[in-house]
C-alpha cells in the first residue's frame, strides 16, 4: 500500500488533516486502530455514558498509581474508533483564550499566535447562531451550536453566578472568555458532530466520493519505517498480521497525546537511555518525546436537589421513554445533552491576564463509586478545573513491543500553584451554590461535604476523589528549543518526512476543553504541509 501522505490515527486532528490534504488531489491513506463509527450510541449525544468504558470504541487507558492521587489508577478513556475521542467525548466546543496562543508564540512557536490561529478556527466551524463575524466562522465542516434543550436548573446556575459577581458572557468563544455563559456543542443536526461525521463525511459525499482518500480501519499503527533519517512509511497490524504502508511525501502521526509519543519511542525516536534500556535501537535521540504531559485534573462540588428537574431522574426508565420519542421526532430533549450545560471562566486570584479556572455546571450528578453512572437521587454538580496547570508528567514506552501499553504518569497536583488555584475554584463554586437563584433548589452539599472547609481537608478530598477531564496534551511539544519534539511547522526534529499533528504538540494546555484546538491544529498543520509542498 502506498500514498503521497500516510496519516496514523483518525481522531480529531487526523480526520481533519487527511480530509484537507486529500482536497489537493494528493493520495492519502488514513489508518485507524479501531472500527468505523457504527455504534449507534456514538451518534446520540447522551449516549456518551455507555461508551466511557466500552472496549469496542475505547482504548481504556489507565494511569500509573501516584502519590498525588492517593495511589489510585485514574481511568483515561480515549477514542479507538473513526473520529477518535471526538466520537466519545462530551461534545463541548471551547476554543481556548487568545492569551494561550500568544503564549505559544512567545515560547518560540512561530506562526501560532492568536492572530495566526484564529483563521483556522473560523475555517473549521459553521456556528449555527452566527455570532460575531470577526471571530466566528460560517460554512466550515464542523457544525457548532448552542444547547437545544436547557433544563431550568441551568438557567438558575447562570443567574446564581451573576449574583456571585461573574458577568454574563453571551458567547464563551467570542471576543472575551471571562464570565458565565451557556455551553456550545459540535453537532450534526440532532446527532454528534465528530470529525468522522463532518470532515470525512463531507469528503465522501462529494460526487464520486474522493477516491484519492483511502481509509483503513482496524489497522493499529506499529513502528515507523526509515531509510537513514528519512521516514518512508509505517507498519500496522490487522487481523493478527503485520502490514506496511509507504509514503511518497510524508508520514503524519496523529495518534494523540498518548499514542503519538509511544509510536515515536518504539520506532527509536526519543530519550536514548530509556529506549536502550528497553532494547529499542535508537534512530534519533530526542529527549522531549513523552515528556511535558499536561492534563486537566478536576474536583466536583455536588449538591442534592429539590423542586427542580435533573438529568438523574429523566435519564431513567420510565421517564426516559418520552425523551427518546422527543429526540427522534423533534431533535430536542435529554438525549441531545452533552456533559456540561453552562460554564464560568474566571480567575483564582487577582492580577491574571487570562482566566486560570473553568467551572463546569451540570444539572445532574454522577455516582461517587460507580464510574460514569448517574446518581439515583436528584443532584447537580460543578467541576472545578485549573485550566493552566503547572504540573507535568510523562508517557513512556514500557516495552519494545509496539502494541504494548505505555506507562502514563500525569503527576497531578505536584505544584503548590495548582493546589492554590484549585482551592480558589472550590470557593468560587461554593459562593455560586450559595447565591439565591441556586440555593433555593439545594438540599445541601454532599461532595466534598459541608464539614470539609480547611485547605488541608479540601486538598485531601481532591487527591482522594479528583479525576481528569480527559485533556492530555504536550507529549510531542512544539518549539524551537533543543527539548522540543517538533518545530513550529510540526516537523519532527532530527529526521525528515515526518510530522506530528495532534494535541501532543501543544506546548501548554489551552483554557478549557481541547477538541476545538486539536481540530484547529489539524487545519493549520495540513495547511503547512500544503504550503511546504509548493515551496
Amino acid at each position: 500500500m502506498q500514498a503521497d501522505y500516510v496519516v496514523l490515527g483518525a481522531g480529531s486532528a487526523g480526520c481533519t488533516a487527511a480530509a484537507r490534504l486529500s482536497e489537493t488531489g494528493a493520495s492519502v491513506v488514513l489508518l485507524e486502530a479501531g472500527p468505523t463509527d457504527w455504534h449507534p450510541m456514538i451518534h446520540i449525544p447522551a449516549g456518551i455514558r455507555s461508551l466511557i468504558r466500552n472496549p469496542l470504541v475505547n482504548w481504556n487507558f489507565t494511569t500509573e498509581p501516584e502519590k498525588g492521587t492517593g495511589e489510585r489508577r485514574i481511568e483515561w478513556p480515549r477514542g479507538r474508533v473513526m473520529g477518535g475521542s471526538s466520537s466519545i467525548n462530551g461534545m463541548l466546543y471551547v476554543r481556548g483564550a487568545p492569551a494561550d496562543f500568544d503564549g505559544w508564540a512567545q515560547m518560540g512557536c512561530r506562526g501560532w499566535s492568536y492572530d495566526d490561529v484564529l483563521p483556522y478556527f473560523m475555517k473549521s466551524e459553521d456556528y449555527v447562531q452566527g455570532g460575531d463575524p470577526e471571530v466566528r466562522g460560517q460554512g466550515g465542516p464542523l457544525k457548532v451550536e448552542d444547547y437545544r434543550t436547557i433544563l431550568p436548573l441551568t438557567h438558575r446556575f447562570v443567574e446564581a453566578a451573576q449574583q456571585a459577581g461573574f458577568p454574563f458572557n453571551p458567547d464563551l468563544n467570542g471576543s472575551t472568555r471571562h464570565g458565565v455563559g451557556y455551553s456550545q456543542m459540535t453537532r450534526r443536526g440532532r446527532f454528534r458532530g465528530s470529525t468522522a461525521q463532518t470532515y470525512l463525511r463531507e469528503a465522501q459525499r462529494e460526487p464520486g466520493g474522493r477516491p484519492n482518500l483511502r481509509v483503513e480501519t482496524n489497522a493499529q499503527a506499529g513502528k515507523l519505517l526509515f531509510e537513514g533519517k528519512r521516514c518512508v512509511g509505517a507498519t500496522f497490524q490487522r487481523g493478527g498480521k503485520l502490514h506496511e504502508v509507504r509514503a511518497n511525501r510524508e508520514v503524519i502521526v496523529s495518534g494523540g497525546a498518548i499514542n503519538s509519543p509511544h509510536i515515536l519511542q518504539i520506532s527509536g525516536i526519543g530519550p536514548a537511555a530509556h529506549l536502550q534500556s528497553l532494547g529499542i535501537p535508537v534512530t534519533h535521540d530526542l529527549p522531549g518525546v513523552g515528556a511535558n504531559l499536561i492534563d486537566h485534573y478536576v474536583v466536583r462540588v455536588v449538591h442534592r436537589v429539590h423542586d427542580a428537574e435533573t438529568v438523574n431522574e429523566i435519564s431513567r426508565f420510565p421517564r426516559v421513554l418520552p425523551e427518546i420519542l422527543r429526540f427522534f421526532f423533534t431533535g430536542k430533549g435529554a438525549l441531545t445533552f452533552g456533559v456540561t450545560t453552562s460554564q464560568v471562566f474566571c480567575d483564582s486570584r487577582e492580577g491574571l491576564e487570562s482566566p486560570d479556572l473553568q467551572l463546569l455546571f451540570t444539572p445532574g450528578s454522577t455516582h461517587p463509586l460507580k464510574f460514569g453512572q448517574l446518581d439515583e437521587q436528584p443532584g447537580m454538580s460543578c467541576v472545578v478545573c485549573v485550566v493552566k496547570p503547572d504540573s507535568r508528567g510523562t508517557i513512556m514506552a514500557a516495552s519494545a513491543d509496539p502494541f504494548a501499553r505505555p506507562a502514563i504518569k500525569p503527576n497531578y497536583l505536584s505544584t503548590h500553584t495548582d493546589e492554590l488555584a484549585l482551592l480558589g475554584g472550590v470557593r468560587h463554586v461554593r459562593r455560586i451554590f450559595a447565591a439565591a437563584a441556586l440555593a433555593q433548589h439545594s438540599s445541601g452539599e454532599i461532595q466534598p461535604g459541608p464539614d470539609v472547609t480547611s485547605d488541608a481537608d479540601l486538598l485531601a478530598y481532591a487527591r482522594r476523589a479528583g479525576n481528569t477531564l480527559y485533556h492530555p496534551v504536550g507529549t510531542c511539544r512544539m518549539g524551537e528549543d533543543p527539548r522540543a519534539v517538533v518545530d513550529s511547522r510540526l516537523r519532527v526534529r532530527g529526521v525528515e518526512g515526518l510530522r506530528v499533528i495532534d494535541a501532543s504538540v501543544m506546548p501548554t494546555l489551552t483554557t478549557g476543553n481541547t477538541n476545538a484546538p486539536t481540530i484547529m491544529i489539524g487545519e493549520k498543520g495540513s495547511a503547512m504541509i500544503r504550503e511546504d509542498a509548493l515551496a
